[in-house]
């Protein structure tokens, strides 16, 4: 039996995927692209500089041309998943352990940010 939480969760993330969904297949073939306020601002590339390619090419099935638009989400998405799944399974009984992989990906993501800026990935 699913609790309250779980439901808005999955309802939550049914809505986000749709957004996606809608911006992926309608917005963009439109010329709506959003813009990455970090990268308007500083000329760097963000850490989540990207993702937007890489997802359209996922939904495209074009799998092995996705990592080439941000290696660092490729390279975390095992922890990504294991964070949805650990939460789909144990709820709240394993906050301390999902904390600790957030923590690692949040200091991953901007080691990554240095690196894709200093290297030019």
């Amino acid at each position: 039996m699913r609790t309250t939480e779980q439901t808005r969760l999955i309802r939550a993330g049914a809505v986000c995927i749709c957004a996606g969904l809608v911006y992926g297949y309608l917005l963009i073939p439109l010329g709506l692209r959003l813009r990455c306020p970090f990268r308007a601002l500083t000329g760097l590339r963000c850490p989540g500089c990207g993702v937007t390619d890489f997802c359209l090419a996922v939904l495209h099935g074009r799998f092995w041309e996705a990592p080439a638009y941000n290696w660092g989400l490729t390279v975390s998405l095992p922890a990504l998943v294991w964070l949805a799944l650990s939460y789909w399974k144990y709820g709240r009984d394993d906050a301390r352990r999902r904390q600790r992989v957030c923590l690692i990906l949040a200091a991953w993501l901007l080691i990554w940010g240095v690196i894709r800026n200093v290297i030019g990935l």
